[in-house]
């Protein structure tokens, strides 16, 4: 019976019991020593964060001078511009007073004529001015706004490319974009959430004038898919485009149209007697 009740009061053998007295300050010790290393780390860690962190004042600072600097370019390219159109329409004159006379008035009147046509001079006259600007409730974010919900209001580069091919088609004998003048060498792209227009940025609004008969653009320009292109853009993205007619509009001249890699055929030259062929001159890359 004594026996029965012994095992019934200590049912734990005593060499479990001493070995469980044994490990239990080991345990203890480990608990311990694990929160010791877990704060050392986390005190680690928030140290490494605090120095690696940009100190906001410096951030500023540096933002202010690249601000700074890029306004300083900024103001520097218009000068630089404005000097070029300057000397550019100095040797316009010059060269109109050196062909005085003779045949050369001839030649000086055909100069200014591809001038006007090529884009390199200012021109002047009536037309359209149509004005592109994003919906109110677009965001600002380089996506497709014809592919996601959040920004289908945004007007993209091919929104602007559609619209001056159909400002083309309808007859339109000079453009420009921001006073950007478009000639056969522009290219409109864009370049993450900006338009460039000759690798020139541009600000929205976006505002299209284009040079000719006003009626007759306008007719042509709603019966080409252009115009069905802009309805579109009104009624499905809220894209807010208006158009006026203008009595006098003046658009800035492109400056000179350099070819890098187009040439005039040369003539060879060829025995007398025998018919004379032309020969394209090869291509050069600068």
């Amino acid at each position: 019976m004594s026996l029965l009740l012994e095992a019934m009061s200590n049912p734990l053998d005593p060499g479990y019991a001493l070995a469980a007295q044994r490990r239990t300050p080991r345990g203890r010790s480990s608990i311990m020593i694990t929160l010791l290393l877990a704060l050392l780390a986390g005190l680690l860690a928030t140290v490494a964060a605090a120095h690696l962190r940009p100190d906001g004042g410096q951030v500023r600072t540096q933002r202010m001078r690249l601000e700074q600097e890029i306004e300083r370019r900024t103001r520097l390219v218009d000068q630089r511009q404005k000097a070029n159109e300057a000397l550019r329409a100095q040797i316009a004159r010059i060269q109109e007073q050196a062909l005085q006379g003779g045949s050369g008035a001839a030649l000086a009147a055909r100069a200014r004529e591809l001038g006007l046509v090529s884009g390199e001079l200012p021109v002047t006259g009536p037309g359209l001015r149509y004005t592109i600007a994003d919906a109110p409730s677009a965001t600002a974010v380089g996506q497709d706004p014809r592919d996601t919900d959040t920004s289908q209001g945004q007007v993209l580069d091919r929104d602007l490319q559609i619209i001056v091919n159909g400002l083309w088609a309808a007859g339109a004998e000079a453009i420009a974009i921001n006073g950007e003048r478009l000639t056969t060498l522009s290219a409109i792209r864009s370049a993450g959430q900006a338009i460039l227009v000759d690798f020139r940025p541009l600000v929205p609004p976006y505002v299209v004038e284009a040079i000719g008969d006003p009626a007759h653009l306008q007719a042509g320009f709603a019966s080409d898919m252009a115009g069905a292109y802009v309805q579109s853009l009104r009624d499905n993205y809220g894209i807010q485009v208006s158009v006026s007619s203008q009595r006098s509009l003046t658009l800035p001249g492109a400056g000179s149209l350099v070819l890098r890699s187009a040439h005039p055929p040369v003539t060879s030259p060829a025995p007398s007697g025998s018919p004379t062929r032309s020969t394209p001159a090869p291509a050069v890359t600068p």
